[in-house]
C-alpha cells in the first residue's frame, strides 16, 4: 500500500485536485481559498504546493491529498487511494486496509452497486412503459427531452409491491444491504416490499457521478408527493444539492449559480441551455448546499416564488449565505409561476431577463415586506418579529449591525431600538461568540508567549539540514510548550534512527491532531531565517540553553561561595559572547 500511495504522491498536484472543488488564489508561494469545511468570509484555507498538503487556519483541517478527499467526499483512506489510483491509473495490487475499514468499504460499495442497479430497474421500467402510461404522459407534458432523460438517468417505479425486490434478490443481492439502501422495506411477516411504487424516479448523484440515492414523484394526488431515500451511509439529503454532479464546470466558468427547489425546476432549464443551476431536492438550503456551491461559485442566485412562503425561504437563507461567505442575490417569479413552467413559456431568454432583475436577498426580503408606507405600528413590530432572530444567527457583528441600520431606516424605527432588540434577539448565540473567541484569543495568547518555540519549530521543518547542530546544541531545554516538545522529540528520534529527515514525511508519524495541526502550521509559515542566518540563530539557540543551564546552577550553587562565583563567571563570559554580535533571536 504504501508504494501506491507514494506513487501517488508523486503523480497527483494537490493544487489541481483540491482546486476542482475550492476557488484557489495564488497567495506567495501557496493558494488560498475559503474553507469548504467551516463557515468563514475572509480565505484562511492554505495549499502547498511545494509541501504538497492543505491547512485551515481557521479551522485546524489538513492533511496531504488523501486527508482532503477522504474530507470532502466522506470516504475512507482505502476508498481515497482506490479513487485518486483510479484517477490517475496507477494499479492496486496491496491489500492496504483493516478489517474494520475494508468492512466500511464493503458497505459503502455494496449500497452504491443496489443504487445503480434500482437506477437501471427504473430506467428499464420507463423504457418500457406504453404511451397511455401516466409516467409517459406526466413527462410527455412537461416536455423533457430524451437526452435529458436519459443524461440524468430518469426511471419509473410501477404500482408493484415486490418488483425491485424481486430482481434484486434474483440477482444475487443482499437483502439487508437492500434495506440500508432504502429501497424496500422488511414485512411484519417475512420477506420486503418496495419502498417506491407508481412514481417518477430521479436518481441523485455525487460529484463522481455515482447514484447515492433516489427522489420519487407521484403521479397523481396521492402524499407524500416526493419521497426521498432516508439517510444511509452514503446519503445525506441536506448535504449535496441536485445535479451538482452535472453543473459545477458551468458554475466555474460562469461565477453563478443558479439554485432552485426541485428536480423538474433543474431539469427544465438544462434542457433550455441554463447549465449553471442546482436543486436543493425540495428541502430548505442548509450550509453544505453552499459550502459545497462556493468551491464553484463567486456568487448564488436563488429563484423564490412571489409568496409568503417564498418570502420566508428567503429570509432563512440570508444568515447561511453571510455565514458562509458567499454572495446572494434572489431573483423573485411571477405569481403562479415555478422555474419550470416560467422558461418553458417565456423560454431562456426570458428566465435570464428574470434573473437580471436579481437583487441582494436582505433587499429583496425589505421589498416585500415594506410594500407600503408608512408602516403601522403592529406591522413594524411583525417585520421585526420576524427579522431579527434570523438576523442575530449572523456572525460577523459589523454586518449585523448594518442590516439592522437599514431595517431600523426602511421601517421608520430608531437604530439604536433595533440595535437594541437585535441584542436581546441573539443574546445566546452571542455569548457562544464570545465564549469562542475568548477562547481562541487564550490560545493565541499562549503561543505567541513562547517565541522560543515557535524559532525552534521553524528552523526544523525549514531548515532539515540543521536538525543535528540543534540537538547537540540542547535546544529542548529552551522550550515551553508541551506539543511543539514532543514534535521535536519525535523529529530527532526519526533523524537519529533513519540518518535524515522529510519534513512532508512527518505528519502521519505524529499521534495526535494537536501536534499535527501545530506542525501543519509550522511547515505552512514561511521560513524566519534566511539560509545564511541559519548558523548564527543556531549558535544563539545554544546560548540561550547555557544560559538556561547556568541559571539554574546558580539556584543550585545557594551557600558555596565558590561554586556561585564559577557559575558567575561562565554567565557573564556567556553575556558578552552573546552581544558581541547583533542577534537573531529576541
Amino acid at each position: 500500500m504504501q508504494s501506491v500511495k507514494e506513487e501517488i504522491k508523486r503523480t497527483a498536484d494537490i493544487v489541481q485536485v483540491i482546486g476542482e472543488y475550492v476557488q484557489l488564489k495564488k497567495a506567495g508561494k501557496n493558494y488560498m481559498g475559503l474553507c469548504p469545511f467551516h463557515a468563514e468570509k475572509s480565505p484562511s484555507f492554505t495549499v502547498s504546493p511545494d509541501r504538497q498538503i492543505f491547512h485551515c487556519f481557521g479551522c485546524k483541517k489538513g492533511g496531504d491529498i488523501f486527508a482532503f478527499w477522504m474530507a470532502y467526499h466522506g470516504t475512507s483512506f482505502p476508498e481515497a487511494v482506490r479513487d485518486l489510483a483510479e484517477r490517475y491509473n496507477i494499479p492496486i495490487q496491496d491489500k492496504y486496509s483493516s478489517i474494520q475499514e475494508q468492512q466500511q468499504i464493503r458497505i459503502r460499495d455494496g449500497l452504491l452497486k443496489i443504487n445503480d442497479e434500482a437506477a437501471r430497474c427504473f430506467e428499464e421500467a420507463l423504457h418500457q412503459a406504453s404511451a397511455c402510461d401516466p409516467v409517459v404522459k406526466y413527462l410527455e407534458k412537461r416536455g423533457l427531452s430524451n437526452e435529458i432523460i436519459s443524461e440524468f438517468r430518469l426511471g419509473y417505479a410501477p404500482e408493484s409491491w415486490e418488483r425491485l425486490t424481486r430482481r434484486l434478490k434474483a440477482r444475487g443481492f443482499d437483502m439487508s444491504a437492500a434495506v440500508q439502501a432504502g429501497l424496500i422495506i422488511p414485512k411484519k411477516g417475512e420477506g420486503h416490499y418496495d419502498r417506491f411504487r407508481g412514481r417518477l424516479m430521479f436518481p441523485i448523484f455525487n460529484l463522481r457521478g455515482q447514484v447515492i440515492g433516489f427522489g420519487g414523484r407521484v403521479l397523481n394526488d396521492a402524499l407524500p408527493k416526493y419521497l426521498n431515500t432516508p439517510e444511509t451511509p452514503v446519503f445525506h439529503k441536506g448535504e449535496f444539492p441536485y445535479g451538482l454532479h452535472a453543473s459545477y464546470q458551468a458554475i466555474r466558468e460562469k461565477g453563478t449559480a443558479v439554485i432552485v427547489e426541485g428536480y423538474m425546476d433543474l431539469l427544465s432549464l438544462r434542457q433550455y441551455g441554463l447549465n449553471e443551476v442546482v436543486a436543493t431536492l425540495g428541502t430548505a438550503l442548509t450550509p453544505h448546499h453552499i459550502r459545497k456551491i462556493k468551491g464553484y461559485a463567486k456568487e448564488a442566485v436563488v429563484v423564490f416564488d412571489s409568496d409568503e412562503a417564498g418570502t420566508s425561504a428567503a429570509l432563512r437563507s440570508l444568515p447561511l449565505f453571510l455565514n458562509e461567505g458567499l454572495p446572494a442575490k434572489a431573483a423573485v417569479l411571477p405569481r403562479g409561476h415555478d422555474p419550470d413552467t416560467f422558461v418553458r413559456e417565456k423560454g431562456l431568454n426570458g428566465f435570464l431577463s428574470m434573473l437580471d432583475t436579481a437583487v441582494p436577498i436582505f433587499q429583496f426580503f425589505l421589498d416585500q415586506k415594506v410594500k407600503q408606507a408608512p408602516l403601522g405600528i403592529e406591522a413594524k413590530v411583525e417585520a421585526l418579529k420576524e427579522i431579527l432572530p434570523v438576523l442575530s444567527q449572523v456572525r460577523n457583528r459589523v454586518q449585523r449591525s448594518l442590516y439592522a441600520a437599514r431595517l431600523a431606516e426602511r421601517i421608520g424605527i430608531k437604530e439604536k431600538l433595533v440595535l437594541s432588540e437585535l441584542q436581546k434577539a441573539g443574546q445566546r448565540s452571542s455569548q457562544q461568540d464570545l465564549n469562542r473567541a475568548f477562547a481562541e484569543d487564550a490560545a493565541r495568547s499562549v503561543r505567541q508567549a513562547h517565541i522560543g518555540d515557535v524559532q525552534v519549530l521553524n528552523l526544523l521543518v525549514h531548515h532539515p539540514g540543521a536538525v543535528s547542530d540543534l540537538r547537540d546544541a540542547d535546544c529542548m531545554s529552551l522550550l515551553t510548550d508541551s506539543a511543539t516538545c514532543k514534535i521535536v522529540k519525535k523529529i530527532f528520534e526519526i533523524y537519529d534512527r533513519e540518518g535524515g529527515l522529510s519534513p512532508e514525511r512527518l505528519e502521519e508519524r505524529l499521534e495526535s491532531d494537536e501536534l499535527r495541526i501545530r506542525f501543519r502550521e509550522a511547515l505552512m509559515a514561511q521560513s524566519i531565517y534566511s539560509e545564511q542566518e541559519v548558523p548564527q540563530a543556531v549558535q544563539e539557540i545554544e546560548i540561550k540553553a547555557r544560559q538556561s543551564r547556568l541559571m539554574n546552577a546558580i539556584e543550585a550553587a545557594r551557600g558555596n561561595p565558590q561554586a556561585l562565583n564559577q557559575v558567575l563567571l561562565e554567565l557573564k563570559a556567556l553575556e558578552a559572547r552573546r552581544h558581541s554580535s547583533p542577534g537573531l533571536l529576541p
